[in-house]
């Protein structure tokens, strides 16, 4: 007996052809990316397969990172989790169409997939309204031409879910006298529904409409598969391989080294788009213009000329100009083959070419005030559902203004000029360096190098005059509490993390092997250091150049003393009300928020108050990236940040980093509060109490 759910034979074949083309497209359009993906350097991202897959179940499927944002965060849960399994539902209807297989009979089958076809059709027309009615800023909503692709993938999914329910609709009328059949739909209360409307129709009226529907769904359905190669929206495709292949190592390890000893190397820098490392080139197809990089963003908030949403945007846009390729297909001597032919290959960006001219990626594409306005918070890495990687391009980009162009701000030439000469950005002598530690009794490693910890004080603790009494408190803090430490005085250089974020790599490498080489040489193993900055070069990219030690921030090393009783902590003297600022560098590069926050909770007569934004959602200080020694225009992101701590109402600032502790005094200035509010680090807080 034949089914009367299945496709006839004509049917079938009609079926066949045009699931063949769509699937065409579909694949036509992968081979397309890839061929574009594949332009850039190569880049390793193949480890540790486990973990990666466990990252695309728990970030793909669990959506963690969309779900603590309170706005629409479970609106796109509920769209994701609606379509996934409203697409299970139509491969079910499409099995039973064309084998008659029924894979599912419970009514709780039914009643899943209806409830998850009104999850994506709510889904849609939620995200429909607050792109089109409430016009959410951060979804940067553009002209009818350039929205036409988003509401056309919107229509179709809708359109898909209707006509599902229209179906089914019509199959229960259709199937009502079929023994066993009604029984199915019991729990189904919206294809139920749709029934009533056409409970008039006699079964071969309702089978015909049944089938009519469901054709139009299929075809909305290949619809799909062909706009992967046409529409701009591939985004739910590409993302989970993005997230497979993010990057697994540590947070503060994501820049890549140059080999300055490769003869063969042209440019230094990313001054076109085969520059960039393939997973570069995939991010901007991954991203879904979400814009929650860009509302995290301090560049973006204080109306700085960057987002780090247009800035692949941008990227996206220079690979389609300059390389769409088109693929040819041979099937020569029996073997598939592609030929893909770009449309510049031969030609340089900026130069023309039989389709029109290039845009150069730098200065046409990108500006270089958006590439220095970036202070590598890590903000926008933090909140991309996707895993993103904004900052490794901002710097590749830096790289090509200062080693390939030499076209960088006269500020961080003098920063630059600094470094080579005296191993610090401020220009004071080097052989200065430890003189804040003169009459401390402080070991130099020159002298008595059998200690169990190097102090790495940096320049900030060696030479501002500010910073220097956070180095003097740790040292009574030490000393204090037994540890054995010494300096390298008038031996140690800049750690260099300044002059690799402003893109001076030759820079940053030459002070990292001088310190390498002086901290091998007294056989340094552990080092503590008070600036989250050098922090994590110290640990995280010293190791790519040989140097592979145990680094320990202060705060850190202080929890641990008060928790093992080395340090008693007692009052300051005073109560104070103070906020707690996390700095980036030691918060959301290397997820330390614990500690700081333990050390201030055991100093009597502190009351700590959060600002709002706190943690991982901490606004930065302004100082990173380099920015410390560039020129800032328009509102100046530390006063930003010192007015959502004023918001709170504290006596005092908390801080862990010497550049926040800097930005926050001449913030409070600004605000000419500085009498009244003071800023410290965390060390001068607890060796007060001492």
């Amino acid at each position: 007996m034949i089914n009367p759910s299945m496709l006839s034979t004509l049917g079938i074949v009609i079926f066949a052809i045009v699931g063949a083309i769509a699937l065409y497209f579909f694949f036509m359009g992968a081979v397309e990316l890839f061929s574009k993906v594949t332009l850039g350097q190569s880049t390793s991202r193949n480890d540790q397969l486990g973990t990666r897959l466990w990252g695309v179940i728990n970030h793909a499927v669990g959506q963690p990172k969309i779900l603590r944002q309170a706005e629409g965060g479970i609106m796109h849960f509920l769209h994701f989790w609606g379509i996934a399994i409203f697409a299970l539902a139509i491969v079910h209807l499409m099995l039973e169409r064309l084998f008659g297989a029924v894979l599912f009979r419970s009514p709780v089958w039914y009643l899943i997939a209806d409830i998850a076809g009104l999850f994506a059709l709510v889904g849609i027309l939620y995200s429909g309204f607050r792109r089109y009615v409430q016009k959410v800023p951060r979804l940067d909503t553009g002209s009818w031409k350039e929205e036409q692709p988003i509401v056309l993938l919107i229509l179709m999914i809708a359109l898909m879910v209707v006509f599902y329910f229209l179906s089914y609709g019509c199959k229960i009328v259709a199937t009502a006298s079929i023994p066993g059949e009604p029984e199915r739909y019991t729990l189904a209360f919206i294809s139920s529904w749709v029934a009533s409307w056409f409970v008039g129709l006699n079964p071969v009226t309702a089978r015909f409409w049944e089938f009519t529907f469901w054709w139009i769904q299929m075809i909305f359905a290949f619809g799909l598969l062909v706009s992967f190669r046409y529409s701009p929206v591939i985004h739910p495709a590409v993302a989970p391989l993005n997230i497979f292949m993010r990057h697994l190592g540590p947070k503060g390890a994501n820049i890549e080294s140059i080999n300055f000893e490769d003869e063969e190397r042209e440019t230094f820098g990313v001054n076109k788009i085969a520059d960039f490392t393939w997973k570069d080139l995939m991010d901007p197809y991954a991203c879904a213009e979400c814009g929650r990089c860009q509302d995290n963003c301090p560049a973006y908030l204080t109306e700085k000329p960057l987002s780090p949403k247009k800035i692949l945007a941008e990227i996206k846009e220079q690979i389609e100009e300059t390389v769409a390729p088109k693929v040819a297909v041979s099937t020569a001597g029996g073997h598939i083959s592609f030929a893909v032919t770009k449309r510049a290959e031969a030609a340089e960006e900026g130069e023309g070419n039989k389709e029109g001219k290039v845009k150069k990626l730098i200065g046409e594409r990108i500006s270089p005030d958006e590439i220095w306005a970036c202070t590598t918070c890590r903000a926008c890495q933090e909140e991309c559902p996707v895993f993103n990687e904004h900052i490794v391009k901002v710097v590749g980009l830096r790289r090509a203004l200062v080693l390939d162009e030499s076209d960088f701000p006269g500020e961080a030439q003098l920063a630059f000029t600094n470094m080579e000469r005296n191993s610090n950005p401020w220009g004071i002598g080097w052989q200065t360096r430890g003189d804040w530690a003169t009459d401390l009794g402080v070991k130099v490693l020159s002298e008595d190098s059998n200690v169990e910890y190097l102090y790495y004080v940096g320049c900030a603790g060696s030479f501002d005059e500010r910073v220097k009494k956070v180095s003097v408190s740790l040292v009574k803090i030490l000393q204090a509490a037994g540890v054995s430490f010494g300096i390298l005085g008038v031996e140690e250089k800049c750690c260099g993390d300044s002059a690799r974020r402003l893109g001076n790599e030759y820079l940053f490498q030459s002070l990292v092997q001088e310190n390498i080489e002086n901290m091998l040489n007294y056989k340094v193993k552990k080092i503590i250091t008070a600036c989250p900055h050098c922090f994590n070069t110290l640990k995280n990219e010293y190791p790519q150049f040989g140097g592979t030690f145990e680094v320990i921030h202060h705060t850190q090393l202080m929890a641990r003393l008060i928790q093992e009783g080395k340090i008693k902590a007692g009052s300051g003297g005073e109560n104070l009300k103070i906020t707690y600022h996390d700095s980036c560098y030691l918060g959301r590069y290397n997820d330390e928020y614990a500690a700081p926050r333990q050390v201030l909770r055991a100093i009597s007569g502190l009351q700590i108050v959060e600002m709002k934004r706190n943690l991982n959602k901490g606004f930065c200080c302004g100082a990173g990236g380099g920015r410390m020694w560039l020129e800032e225009h328009g509102k100046r992101i530390n006063t930003a940040r010192t007015e959502q701590a004023l918001a709170v109402n504290p006596e005092a600032i908390a801080v862990n980093c010497p550049f926040c502790l800097t930005m926050f005094e001449d913030g409070l200035k600004d605000k000419e509060v500085s009498e009244t509010i003071k800023t410290y680090d965390v060390a001068e807080l607890l060796a007060r109490t001492i």
